[in-house]
This record gives C-alpha cells, structure tokens and sequence, in this order.
C-alpha cells in the first residue's frame, strides 16, 4: 500500500465570499507525479499553495509528510516547505543571479555546507537538469524551456523527500 506524502480531506478555500475550493480529496503517495488539470481560475495554484501552507485552509484538513498543517508552528511550517520541492509554473528564477546562483540559493539559506559542497551540488542537480555547460548564464540567456529546467534544479536542490518508485496518475479539478 502506498504511503501519502500529502492528504487533503475535505479542503475547502473561499475568497471574497466566493468558493474556490469545496471539500477537494486528494492523495499524494510519496514518490509520485501527479497532475491537476483544470480550467484557468478553477482553484489549481490556491490548492497546491494551501498543500505546502502557504494559504490557510478555510474548511478541511491537509496533512503533510503525517502532520497536520494547521498545528504546524511556522518553525515547523518553514522544515516542511524545506522537505518538499516546489516548482513555479515559470521557473522563478531571480533575474540578477546566474543560473547556478540561483539554485545555491536554497542551499545557502537552508544548510550550512561548505562552499565546495554547494559547488559539487549545483553541478550535480545542472546535469540532472541537462544545463551544466549553461550554469555562469543569466536567466535571460537562456530559453523558456532552460528556465523551467533551472527551477526544477532549484527545487531539488534540497533534496526533497522521494521514494525509489515514481507513479503518474492524473487529478483534476472543476
């Protein structure tokens, strides 16, 4: 039986007296790739920023790596967000930082490795990436799809939780 990374029961998120979420299910496993799929404005972004807490919830529950995020204290909150990788749709990068500044970032603000660590780690998460050769480049050096890739570098450069087994199963959201 799989292990959920994420849990959402019942969350439900209302902005100006509008529903934009009522009562989404949804299970992570751990290790796997799961898309939401839905039209613009239909609640995508509010409910992957509510499962890594960065909006409240107004209704239900989320519970994240077994804990539940509404008793999370913001200590707690900022080991959970360090724990799971997150990748913006458009990459994020900052534009006055080089590629590989980009990805240190997490890795300078979150650990205290060594220089040279960071350095062979950066390496390493570029050519998981395929931009090795482009990591001295600026973000508007390189192409759209390059940037997408330099987030995806970023976000794992954590090394977020992950299981050995990678399952895709499609979600969606109306």
């Amino acid at each position: 039986m799989p292990v959920n990374a994420i849990e959402v029961h019942n969350a439900t998120k209302i902005y100006a007296g509008r529903t934009i979420l009522n009562q989404i299910r949804l299970d992570v496993h751990q290790g796997e790739t799961l898309v939401i799929l839905g039209g613009s404005g239909s609640g995508k972004s509010t409910l992957l920023r509510m499962m890594i807490g960065n909006v409240p919830i107004d209704g239900g529950e989320i519970i994240g790596l077994g804990k539940r995020l509404t008793e999370m204290t913001e200590e707690e909150l900022a080991e959970y967000r360090k724990s799971i990788g997150v990748l913006f749709q458009s990459g994020a990068l900052f534009n006055s930082m080089s590629i590989a500044e980009n990805i240190a970032l997490p890795l300078r603000e979150h650990t205290d490795l060594p220089e040279e660590t960071i350095d062979i780690m950066i390496k390493i998460k570029l050519e998981l990436v395929g931009l090795r050769e482009h990591a001295d480049k600026m973000p508007s050096e390189i192409s759209g799809g390059m940037k997408k890739r330099a987030g995806l570098a970023r976000a794992i450069a954590l090394d977020p939780k992950s299981s050995s087994t990678t399952n895709r199963r499609p979600g969606l959201i109306r």
